[in-house]
């Protein structure tokens, strides 16, 4: 009778047992579920100086230290996305395009300008954004971290 009842207790926690784990899995908050993923973008992948490898993770809640930082009136704490992706909607909505929506190769006539009506194509937009906030944060003494220079953005293969 020990025999039989052992089996069917085994039978019914093998049973329940995935059960349980998925309503333990759902009460749970996301964080301690899955870790966030860290999207990393690559960037002049046909480039000559290598490709660039961006961690969007280790950026989003960043905003660009100098005062003169033209984009920092959009960058808000709450939506520091704006400071990089600063397009906004009709309404103020921060719009998260990727920068290539807007800046082309060189000499494309699509390419927005700049205050002194320069064009800003891809590449020149990723260097005034990525660099202009990495000597922002050297300058101001903010952080230490952010290469300044070619190769440390840039990685040969």
């Amino acid at each position: 009778m020990r025999l039989k009842l052992a089996i069917l207790l085994m039978f019914l926690g093998a049973l329940l047992t995935p059960a349980a784990l998925r309503v333990v899995a759902f009460a749970l908050p996301v964080s301690q579920t899955t870790p966030p993923q860290d999207k990393v973008i690559t960037l002049d992948t046909k480039g000559y100086r290598g490709i660039v490898y961006f961690s969007h993770k280790g950026h989003e809640a960043l905003i660009n230290p100098d005062p003169q930082f033209v984009y920092r009136v959009k960058a808000k704490p709450n939506a520091a996305c704006a400071g990089c992706h600063h397009t906004e909607s009709q309404r103020g909505i921060p719009q998260l395009w990727k920068c290539i929506a807007c800046h082309k190769g060189e000499a494309n006539e699509k390419n927005p300008k700049n205050r002194d009506f320069d064009e800003v194509y891809a590449e020149r937009a990723y260097h005034d954004m990525c660099i202009g906030c990495h000597r922002a944060n050297y300058t101001m003494n903010v952080s230490k971290k952010g290469p300044t220079t070619c190769g440390g953005c840039h990685k040969a293969e």
